[in-house]
């Protein structure tokens, strides 16, 4: 089957489940949740029309459709899905859709990451402090994406140390990026063990459309598709490197010219090479474990 006749399938499946999703969201009588349903059909439908091939178009459904049934079945209140959906009316008006749909994943990210909005202690002031600052960020032309935690003394401060600069605590960030990528495109959960990186390169094989991305430069800030080549290059890199430190010990560390890469005993192993190879080609993250563990083993 070609890569083209499985992006078919995988659309139309994709398609059936949206389309059953909204309908019960329409079909539900909550104003508040019909109207930001409403906000992500549009977005969906946009998209659709712009999308070039079936691969593409199933990319960006999974991705939309993710961010819209975790927030509409999420506890969220009317008052705060008012706020989310005067946000993304924003970042929509104001950006293109991959751009605006990396911000909305980056909100999404931080109200079920940092504030649990989907565990049982949900820090509801965190979430409102969220939702205020991007109602205000999405109202300019420059996004300023800030990311908030709780200091020693319980009061909300700005968490610089994930934004800063490239270093453990960011790698750390964008793994946790890859897991909720996981759980919000209702894909097998992921959890840091080695089968978890078989689960990756099933996924990846399987929806990521790979013909896109073949050739494209990922150091080509202007061209789109090197953008999101190299968002997934850091969260699939950054999640394989953290698989490699909690069951291999092995540390970040940093080497120039190279970067950073994962230390076992006197071996450097380059994870965000890996991951920029399996998202061209036949993904490996889970062969590249095994011969890193070997080393491990042998101590080389």
């Amino acid at each position: 089957m070609s890569g083209k006749e499985e992006g078919k399938i995988v659309l139309t499946g994709l398609l059936k489940e949206y389309r059953g999703f909204f309908t019960r969201v329409m079909e539900s009588g909550d104003e508040d949740r019909i109207r930001l349903a409403a906000v992500f059909n549009d977005w969906i439908g946009d998209s659709m029309k712009e999308a070039t091939d079936a691969a593409e178009k199933a990319f960006l459904l999974r991705s939309i459709f993710a961010i819209a049934k975790r927030l509409l079945e999420s506890r969220l209140s009317d008052d705060r899905l008012s706020k989310i959906i005067l946000i993304i009316s924003n970042l929509r008006s104001r950006q293109d859709s991959q751009d605006a749909l990396f911000n909305a994943e980056y909100l999404k990210l931080q109200l079920f990451e940092d504030c649990g909005l989907d565990s049982g202690e949900i820090d509801w002031e965190l979430v409102d402090k969220y939702l205020e600052h991007w109602a205000e960020a999405s109202s300019k032309d420059e996004i300023d994406i800030t990311y908030y935690k709780r200091n020693e003394d319980g009061k909300i401060v700005a968490d610089n140390s994930r934004i800063a600069e490239a270093g453990p605590a960011f790698f750390k960030h964008c793994s946790a990026e890859c897991v909720e990528w996981f759980y919000s495109m209702m894909l097998r959960p992921i959890d840091y063990t080695p089968d978890s990186l078989a689960e990756l390169d099933n996924v990846i094989d399987t929806y990521w459309p790979k013909e896109l991305f073949k050739d494209v430069d990922i150091e080509d800030e202007k061209n789109i598709y090197g953008t999101i080549l190299l968002r997934l290059v850091l969260m699939t890199g950054s999640f394989f490197g953290e698989v490699l430190v909690r069951n291999l010990k092995g540390k970040w560390e940093k080497a120039e010219p190279s970067g950073w890469s994962i230390l076992l005993g006197d071996s450097r192993i380059d994870v965000f090479r890996t991951a920029e190879e399996s998202l061209r080609g036949p993904s490996r993250f889970y062969d590249a474990f095994k011969l890193a563990e070997k080393i491990s083993i042998s101590g080389v």
